[in-house]
C-alpha cells in the first residue's frame, strides 16, 4: 500500500493522508478536488490540490519485506533447499508498490 504525502506550505514539513485509492481520480471522488486539513507539525489550516499529493512506498513494506524474505528462507533452509522464490517473491512485491507509486504520480487531475 502506498501514503500519500503533501508539504505544508507554511511550515514545509510532510504531512501523510491515509487512503486506498490506485490513482487521482479515485481519490477525486473520495475526497474532493482540494484537501482542507491542518497541519500536524505547526496546525495552520491550509487548502492543497489533489494533484500537489505524491505517492511513495510506506516503511511498513519495507519491513514486510525482509520479514518475508527471512522467515521464507528459513523455511527453506530446513526443508533441505533455499530456491530463488526466496528472494524473488518479496523484491516482486516491492516492484510493485514502487510501480503503483509512480502510475499514481504520473497521472494529473484538470484544475476547473
Amino acid at each position: 500500500m502506498t501514503r500519500l504525502s503533501y508539504y505544508c506550505k507554511s511550515c514545509g514539513k510532510k504531512n501523510f493522508i491515509k487512503s486506498k485509492a490506485n490513482d487521482r481520480f479515485e481519490l477525486q471522488g473520495e475526497l474532493g478536488d482540494e484537501l482542507k486539513r491542518n497541519c500536524s507539525i505547526c496546525g495552520t489550516y491550509k487548502v492543497t490540490h489533489i494533484n500537489r499529493l505524491h505517492a511513495e512506498i510506506g516503511s511498513w513494506v519495507m519491513i514486510a519485506i525482509v520479514i518475508t524474505c527471512l522467515v521464507l528462507t528459513s523455511l527453506l533452509y530446513f526443508v533441505g533447499w533455499i530456491s530463488t522464490l526466496t528472494f524473488s517473491i518479496p523484491i516482486w512485491f516491492y516492484f510493485n508498490q514502487q510501480k503503483r507509486a509512480n502510475q499514481f504520480n504520473k497521472v494529473m487531475v484538470s484544475r476547473k
